[in-house]
């Protein structure tokens, strides 16, 4: 249902706001071994290689060329190669796709020599394509990975004629990387990445790695980093987290949270945290944003104020994602969900993004932080199905207990269905916030209790990680 223009706290106590499946457990999951990865991986980019001439006669191309030297690599480059083993270019490492049933597609080519151009042409002249695609764009990243030097000499070293059918189409870079090709295989094995996520999540934010008035939101970040080594994952980003606590914010209304960056907050009974993490696995990333909250001694549950926040943040979700469709251009999505949150009384910001192959991946953003009418290029392109999506936003909300109006910030990553020709929930979202209890430290402990926070922030290292905690079952990660 539609919340109503003024939303009030009686809504959370009644349960008349709108729910979503969410998972109340996620269990750690094996993925597959780093060497049935890549056969898995080569699986994928075979199925991309189909696809890219179906890209090229949608936009009126005969023929792309890709080309880039080790460490100088076009911005594609990582779409056309298994990410578990294949980290960079080898010397000049070109691809030409084309429509022409005449050879196949692509031709790869892997030299330091002239006879690489050599070859090129001679191929050309096979196909004879009336229009050639390079990846030349002002505004958009993915379309635009040629390096200067490496188009000035490919236009050098192109036959007679060649170079005069050179041109650039933004869409065709943008679709090569946005696309998923991997079925319902590369979405189980997505859905597994998110799900180890959110079990990390759960176990940072809780009393197993958390001690209140002991731990900093700086172990925790570290603790997060070192929990993805023990998962044979990576990350796009550094984890943050942050706290929110009445007493020490001089902005709550910033737009964004902000990370310690050095600073040590030590976590204490009362706060609100907030955790920004993305593992990288397989070539695909994942972008999340969890809230919990620590526990007083008197407290069994968050003040009705946060929870009244969180649920805000949730219905944004909801407009977000309801108003997503394929073929609208993202600044559309941005204004139609910016109506409907006027007409139901709810501020905030929206900043979605198409995630996959990178974390800000291919595809037209819905908003960003300062960008909250047009996001200039690239909010005009086009939704694309067959793709994946972080439903990133803040909510603002008054929080009574507090006596100040808090941001809530919420991620998750959405896939687009065919079945229901919508966007589902990879895993699922946050509907209530993780709760860490409350725990005195007396005096006389307190060598036990730094004993138990260095403990809590060295986890990562020890295997007992791998085989303990709440019956979870983890599986094995090498």
């Amino acid at each position: 249902m539609l919340f109503a223009p003024l939303l009030s706290l009686s809504l959370l106590a009644t349960g008349t706001l709108a729910r979503s499946w969410h998972p109340e457990k996620s269990e750690y999951g094996r993925l597959p071994t780093l060497r049935e990865q890549e056969a898995i991986e080569l699986k994928w980019i075979e199925k991309r290689f189909a696809l890219i001439p179906q890209i090229l006669e949608k936009y009126g191309f005969d023929a792309y060329i890709v080309t880039q030297r080790e460490y100088a690599e076009d911005t594609i480059f990582r779409a056309l190669v298994p990410y578990v083993s294949t980290f960079s270019a080898r010397r000049r490492t070109l691809y030409l796709f084309h429509t022409s049933p005449l050879t196949p597609s692509p031709l790869h080519l892997i030299d330091n020599t002239p006879a690489l151009f050599d070859t090129l042409n001679a191929t050309l002249a096979l196909i004879n394509p009336k229009k050639i695609a390079i990846n030349v764009d002002r505004g958009i990243a993915f379309s635009d990975g040629l390096h200067t030097g490496e188009g000035e000499l490919l236009k050098e070293m192109l036959g007679d004629g060649w170079v005069s059918k050179l041109a650039s189409e933004k869409m065709i870079g943008v679709e090569v990387v946005a696309t998923r090709v991997g079925g319902e295989e590369q979405l189980g094995i997505y859905k597994r990445m998110q799900e180890n996520v959110w079990a990390m999540i759960e176990e940072g934010f809780s009393n197993k790695i958390i001690t209140p008035n002991v731990t900093s939101t700086l172990d925790l970040q570290w603790w997060f980093r070192e929990r993805m080594e023990t998962m044979n994952a990576t990350t796009w980003f550094h984890p943050s987290v942050s706290l929110f606590r009445p007493s020490l914010q001089t902005n709550p209304g910033q737009p964004f949270p902000s990370p310690d960056d050095g600073a040590v907050n030590v976590i204490q009974e009362g706060d609100m945290l907030h955790v920004d993490i993305g593992v990288f696995q397989m070539g695909m990333a994942t972008d999340t944003q969890h809230l919990a909250y620590v526990l007083k001694s008197n407290e069994t549950s968050p003040p009705a104020g946060l929870q009244l926040g969180l649920a805000k943040a949730n219905r944004l979700q909801d407009i977000v994602r309801s108003t997503m469709k394929p073929g609208k251009t993202g600044d559309e999505i941005l204004a139609e969900s910016r109506a409907t949150m006027a007409k139901e009384g709810l501020k905030g910001l929206i900043y979605s993004h198409p995630i996959g192959d990178y974390g800000h991946s291919a595809g037209t953003p819905i908003g960003m932080t300062n960008l909250q009418k047009s996001v200039p290029i690239s909010g005009q392109l086009p939704m694309l199905p067959h793709t994946w999506y972080s439903i990133e936003l803040s909510a603002e909300s008054f929080v009574p207990e507090w006596n100040l109006t808090q941001n809530f910030f919420q991620e998750e990553d959405v896939y687009w269905c065919e079945k229901t020709q919508g966007w589902e929930w990879v895993w699922g979202r946050q509907e209530k916030f993780h709760l860490i209890e409350p725990k005195k430290l007396q005096a006389q402990g307190s060598a036990d209790a730094e004993s138990h926070a260095t403990e809590a922030v060295a986890a990562p290292f020890s295997p007992k990680l791998l085989v303990q905690g709440s019956g979870s079952r983890v599986g094995r990660w090498w």
